[in-house]
Order: structure tokens, then C-alpha cells, then sequence
């Protein structure tokens, strides 16, 4: 236990002082009458109490002002649940209309899953973790508010998007015993996935099934900068992960011709397709409403989450013990002592 304001407890000095100055006083000299046996009542104890009462009821009021506080400790939280991480694209083709979209569909989903841990990652030229998985409803909502356009680069690297992405969802149990640099080089190979990455997946899937697991990517669905989709996506599936694609339409130009477009679309939806996963597209409600059917089928799995719990104020006991003891004191001094 700590004390949140100890500085409170000097006000237990005087009355300590008071004690000791009462003790050493002076006293007048009379007859003895120590031979003459006193006649002791209950009422000669009972008159001693309010000073004692008064003593108590001091000692735990400053206690109380002390903020007497529980220290802080560890506590897992357990949930039969999945865990998603919607990736949103944040490039110049996603402004205006696209983004909005993506935030209205987002919200929903988040809003329908009380015992999923939701995450959320956003790519451009770059990518970064915005959001670790977590049950906060309001926190996740409010991150996807603050999420605008080119806020990591105007471009669309999806390869980095996805890559990002498991990163946060392998974070929380292996966050220490992987080197990112090395596995992100070991990913991004044209003959396949290095002796790294393949080594990493026997590490992860050794400590349990990744079938829980899912990646929700919004894009236009044209990458023109940073690892090719298809690569991250052989990494994923050796995971066991299941990635599926939102389509929004783009709000501006991509920069890529649109035969390339069309290549790289087809493209993503394969790699996509060999994780489990499906593209769905936002513009369509019935698309859009078949998407949360197809997350209610991934399988659900115990989930267990270590949380640290904070500082808890203990101040009401040693209130209400000094309250108790104030009225015990006002009984008797009021009360019993006054009767005869």
C-alpha cells in the first residue's frame, strides 16, 4: 500500500506533543490518599474513552486525507474471442469520399464486436501502428476520427500495410524475440520466404494457433511503392492468418496505368484468396454485409490478456472508521456520561 499524500500524517505531531506535555505537567502537592481503596464504577473507564476516541478518530481522518492507495499489480483479462486489425489506406488516391467511407464501415464493425481485440494500422508511402489490439470501443473510434489523407506519404504501399499489420498482431507475444529488419528482409524475396522467416513461423505457430487471427485491408487495391502485396501475403498465409480486402473506390488518380491497375488488382485478390480470405467491395451493401458474415465464420479462440491494473484509492475505510469513531466519542460525552 502507498500513500498518495503523506504529508497529511503531520498533523499527528501535535497531538503526539499534546500527549507528552499532559504527562510531564506539573501537579499540585495534596494529602495522599493511596491507603483509602477507591471504588472503582464503570463510568471511571468510560470517562477516559473521548479523549482516546478523539485520538483514533484523528489519527484515521488524516490517514484518509494521506490517500491511502493499493500499488499497482498485474491481472489477466480472458475473452473467447478474435483478433483484428483493420488497415486503412491513407494515400492521395483515398481523400474525400473514399476515406469517409472507410470510417463509416469501420466504426460499424468495431461497434458490433464488444469481445474481438480490434487493432488498427495505416499505410501511405509508410506504414505505422496506430491502434495495438484492444477491447476500447472509444479508443479505436477516436483514432480512426484522427486518421487523415497522406498522413504516412501520398503513395500506396500495401505490401508495407500488411506487413505492419502482422507486426501488431504478433506484438503482444513476441514483441522480444524477433528482429523486424531481418524479418521484413527475409520476407521480401523473390524465390520465396528466407530461412528467417520460415523459422519464425515454426516459433509462432509452436506457441498456438493463429486461426483467430485476421487482417481487414481498405484500399483502392493499386500498391506503387514498397514490398510487392504478393510477398507479405505467402509470409501470412504460412501463418495460418486470414487477410480480407474492402475495395473502396479511389477519389483520385493512382498514378498507375490502368492495365498495370487492373494487373495488381487481380493480383492482390490471388494472394489475397490463398490466405482464406475474400475482397469485398464498399460500394455494395450487401458486399459490405456478406464481409461481417464471412469474420463471424473465423473461429474464435481464448484470449488472454495481461493488464496492469492501477493505483485504487483505499481513503473510504479509514473514513469511515474515524466517522464511526467521531460518533462513538459524541454518544458518549453526550449521552452516557450525562446520565446518572
Amino acid at each position: 500500500m502507498n500513500l498518495g499524500n503523506p504529508i497529511f500524517l503531520l498533523v499527528l505531531i501535535p497531538f503526539i506533543v499534546l500527549i507528552f506535555l499532559r504527562r510531564e505537567g506539573k501537579y499540585l502537592g495534596y494529602s495522599s490518599t493511596r491507603h483509602i481503596e477507591e471504588t472503582k464504577s464503570v463510568k471511571t473507564y468510560v470517562r477516559r474513552l473521548p479523549k482516546i476516541l478523539c485520538f483514533i478518530t484523528v489519527l484515521f481522518a488524516a490517514l484518509a486525507f494521506a490517500r491511502p492507495q493499493s500499488s499497482y499489480h498485474e491481472a489477466e483479462v480472458t475473452y473467447q474471442g478474435r483478433e483484428i486489425i483493420l488497415s486503412i489506406d491513407t494515400s492521395f488516391s483515398m481523400t474525400g469520399e473514399a476515406m469517409e467511407k472507410v470510417r463509416d464501415i469501420s466504426k460499424d464493425f468495431i461497434r458490433k464486436r464488444s469481445h474481438d481485440m480490434i487493432g488498427i494500422t495505416m499505410y501511405g508511402t509508410d506504414a505505422v501502428v496506430v491502434v495495438l489490439p484492444t477491447w476500447e470501443t472509444e479508443l479505436l473510434e477516436k483514432s480512426l476520427d484522427r486518421i487523415k489523407p497522406h498522413h504516412v506519404g501520398v503513395r500506396t504501399a500495401i505490401g508495407e500495410g500488411l506487413f505492419t499489420s502482422i507486426l501488431a498482431l504478433i506484438e503482444r507475444d513476441m514483441g522480444q524475440v524477433f528482429e523486424i529488419k531481418k524479418l521484413r528482409k527475409s520476407i521480401n524475396r523473390d524465390e520465396g520466404l528466407g530461412k528467417y522467416a520460415l523459422d519464425f513461423v515454426k516459433m509462432v505457430q509452436g506457441r498456438g494457433s493463429m486461426k483467430n487471427k485476421v487482417i481487414i485491408l481498405f484500399t483502392d487495391g493499386i500498391y506503387n511503392v514498397g514490398i510487392n502485396p504478393t510477398r507479405p501475403l505467402r509470409f501470412i498465409k504460412r501463418l495460418g492468418v486470414k487477410v480480407h480486402v474492402v475495395s473502396v473506390p479511389a477519389s483520385a488518380e493512382t498514378g498507375v496505368e490502368h492495365e498495370q491497375a487492373a494487373e495488381r488488382t487481380a493480383s492482390l485478390r490471388k494472394g489475397v484468396e490463398s490466405t482464406g480470405g475474400k475482397l469485398f467491395e464498399a460500394e455494395n451493401y450487401e458486399e459490405v454485409e456478406r464481409f461481417y458474415s464471412e469474420i463471424d465464420k473465423i473461429e474464435k479462440e481464448k484470449i488472454i490478456m495481461q493488464t496492469v491494473v492501477k493505483k485504487k484509492d483505499l481513503f473510504l475505510v479509514p473514513t469511515a472508521i474515524s466517522i464511526c469513531f467521531l460518533l462513538g466519542m459524541i454518544v458518549i460525552e453526550s449521552i452516557w456520561l450525562k446520565i446518572p
